[in-house]
C-alpha cells in the first residue's frame, strides 16, 4: 500500500517522535513519502523506515529557512524564521495538497499540531488524522502570541488569524481520528464537531524506565519541554541560571537547541 504521511514541519521535538512511532506502527507499507511545510532534513529515519521528504517550500527556499534557523544571521534570521510561515499557511497548504494528489497515495495519515490537518481530501482515498492539538496560536495561545508579536508582525498576525480560523474549521471530515489526550479530543469535538475520537497516548520508550533510583539527592533545577526561545523563552531561563551560577538540566529538543547550547554556561547540561 502506498502511504502519504503528513506532518506540520519536520524538526526536533516531541511531536516528531510521536509521528515516527505512528509511521512504524503502520502495516502493509510498500511505498511511503513524508509531506510537510518545512524540513530540517532530506529523509526521515524511523526505527523501521527511511522515507523521502517532500516540502511545500521549494528546496532552495527550504534550505534558506534551515540555514537561518541554525545560524543567527543579522536580519535574515528574523526574516527567514519558520514561524513566519504561518502568514502563508493557506497558500502553502494548497501547494502541499496538490503534491500529495500528484503522488496518488492509497492512504493518507496526518499528524497535526498546527496546520497539517488542513490537507484537501482526495475523493476515494481514506484519511486518518492524529491530532496533537488544534492550532494553538490562533486559539488557546492567541492572546500570548498577540502580546509578543509587535510591529509589522503583530499587524500581519491580527489580519491572518481570522482567515486561518475560518479555513481551519472547513477541514473536519476524516475516516478515523485519534487524539493524544482526552483534553485534545474534547477540544476537537468543541471546535470541529468531530465525534467518536479515539484516544491514543504517545508511546514512552523503554529507555526512560530506570530500574535504579538515585537515593542521594542533588540540588538542581529541571526544565522539561520544547527547546524554543519564542513563548517558552528557554533562553531567558538559561541566561538567568548563568547569571546565578545554579545547576540546570534542560530536558528536551527543539529547533533552537543549537543556539541555546551556545549560550549555556558550565552549570547547565542538556539531556
Amino acid at each position: 500500500m502506498k502511504f502519504a504521511f503528513v506532518h506540520c514541519r519536520i524538526a526536533p521535538g516531541g511531536a516528531l517522535t510521536v509521528f515516527e512511532n505512528l509511521i512504524d506502527e503502520q502495516k502493509g507499507i510498500t511505498h511511503a513519502t513524508v509531506f510537510t511545510l518545512f524540513s530540517d532534513r532530506k529523509e526521515l529515519q524511523t526505527e523501521h523506515y527511511k522515507l523521502k521528504i517532500i516540502t511545500a517550500l521549494p528546496k532552495q527556499i527550504n534550505q534558506i529557512f534551515l540555514r537561518c534557523s541554525t545560524h543567527k544571521i543579522l536580519i535574515l534570521s528574523r526574516l527567514f524564521d519558520y514561524r513566519n510561515l504561518m502568514f502563508f499557511y493557506p497558500s502553502l497548504m494548497k501547494i502541499l495538497s496538490k503534491k500529495i494528489k500528484k503522488y496518488k497515495p492509497d492512504h493518507i495519515t496526518i499528524s497535526s499540531f498546527a496546520i497539517a490537518k488542513n490537507i484537501t481530501p482526495i475523493s476515494g482515498i481514506p484519511m486518518t488524522l492524529y491530532l496533537h492539538s488544534p492550532m494553538q496560536y490562533i486559539r488557546t495561545h492567541y492572546d500570548e502570541y498577540k502580546e509578543k508579536l509587535q510591529g509589522l508582525k503583530g499587524k500581519l498576525f491580527n489580519r491572518i488569524v481570522p482567515k486561518l480560523r475560518k479555513r481551519d474549521l472547513k477541514f473536519t471530515k476524516y475516516d478515523k481520528v485519534y487524539a493524544n489526550s482526552k483534553y485534545t479530543a474534547h477540544e476537537a469535538e468543541r471546535l470541529y464537531g468531530i465525534k467518536n475520537i479515539l484516544i491514543k497516548y504517545p508511546c514512552i520508550p523503554s529507555k526512560f524506565f530506570i530500574p535504579i533510583v538515585q537515593e542521594i539527592p542533588h540540588e538542581y533545577y529541571l526544565c522539561v519541554g520544547r527547546l524554543v526561545t519564542f513563548v517558552r523563552e528557554a533562553d531567558k531561563i538559561i541566561k538567568l541560571c548563568n547569571e546565578l551560577n545554579v545547576p540546570l538540566i534542560m530536558m528536551g529538543s527543539g529547533p533552537d537547541e543549537v543556539y541555546l547550547k551556545s549560550i549555556a554556561g558550565p552549570s547547565i547540561i542538556f539531556i
